[in-house]
């Protein structure tokens, strides 16, 4: 079953929604850091919310950056960039709760279609060993270059003969 959901764009208001959001994403991970408290766990992972935020408004100040809602909650966040030559999903996070529904398959085909009617490949980075991998490959997405932490991968646009 998919449950679909609704795209709003993202305002200041949304800060918290984002930090937490980050936080469960990056849970696991520091949790394996030794000696520290859950109260130092999530300062860290507080600070590097910020630096991502910060990282994304000064790299990609022109991409839509969307919050995910279900049942007028947020649920997650979306950010899309597009340029004349590619789409570049930039990033794509939902609350671990709402994984494995199809959401994140639907918005991700929803971003294919849009590209596809540019003419355009779409471009993604994702983590080497992260569970999305499979799924971007299932929708077409083929790894490009290593860089670091990070596997880049791209779609060429699906063009349909008229």
């Amino acid at each position: 079953m998919t449950i679909s959901a609704q795209l709003r764009p993202q305002t200041a208001h949304d800060l918290g929604f984002l930090r937490e959001l980050f936080v469960t994403r990056r849970w696991a991970e520091v949790s394996a850091v030794p000696g520290w408290s859950d109260v130092q766990r999530r300062a860290f992972l507080h600070s590097q919310a910020e630096l991502q935020r910060q990282h994304y408004e000064k790299h990609y100040p022109s991409a839509q950056f969307l919050i995910i809602e279900q049942a007028a909650a947020p649920i997650g966040r979306l950010c899309v960039l597009h340029s004349d030559e590619d789409v570049r999903i930039v990033d794509i996070a939902l609350l671990p709760a709402w994984h494995g529904q199809g959401i994140g398959t639907g918005l991700l085909q929803a971003v294919l279609s849009e590209a596809d009617a540019r003419r355009q490949p779409c471009r993604l980075s994702v983590e080497q060993g992260s569970p999305a991998r499979r799924l971007y490959q299932r929708l077409g997405f083929q790894p490009g270059e290593e860089t670091g932490l990070y596997l880049q991968m791209h779609r060429p646009p699906r063009l349909d003969s008229d």
